[in-house]
């Protein structure tokens, strides 16, 4: 008797997990979600942004007084490059590093 109350009520338990899932999958809006999984995954770049408003500068408007600007916006982008935020394959990578650094440091 003991055995069908703990089978119906772990069947009950599943039966409510289940609808659960069901209300939050429901509720939650996919584009916003995935949008903000990809900026945290693969977080978008500012130096590839001022090197495409450099040539723009000097492609679109060739006068000397744009082209100016427009290099020193190129020149920027290759200094910021040392700035480019972590990605989460970067950040994995280097925890396996300092991992294997510590796992070798045991004595």
């Amino acid at each position: 008797m003991e055995e069908k109350r703990i089978a119906r009520s772990v069947a009950d338990s599943l039966s409510r997990l289940g609808e659960a899932k069901r209300d939050i999958a429901s509720s939650i809006d996919p584009k916003g979600v995935a949008h903000r999984l990809n900026n945290v995954s693969k977080p978008s770049s500012p130096s590839s942004t001022l090197k495409k408003a450099g040539v723009a500068l000097i492609v679109v408007t060739p006068d000397p007084v744009t082209a100016v600007p427009g290099v020193a916006l190129i020149a920027a982008s290759y200094a910021a490059k040392h700035n480019e935020p972590a990605k989460l394959d970067d950040i994995a990578a280097e925890t396996r590093k300092i991992l294997r650094d510590i796992q070798s440091l045991s004595l």
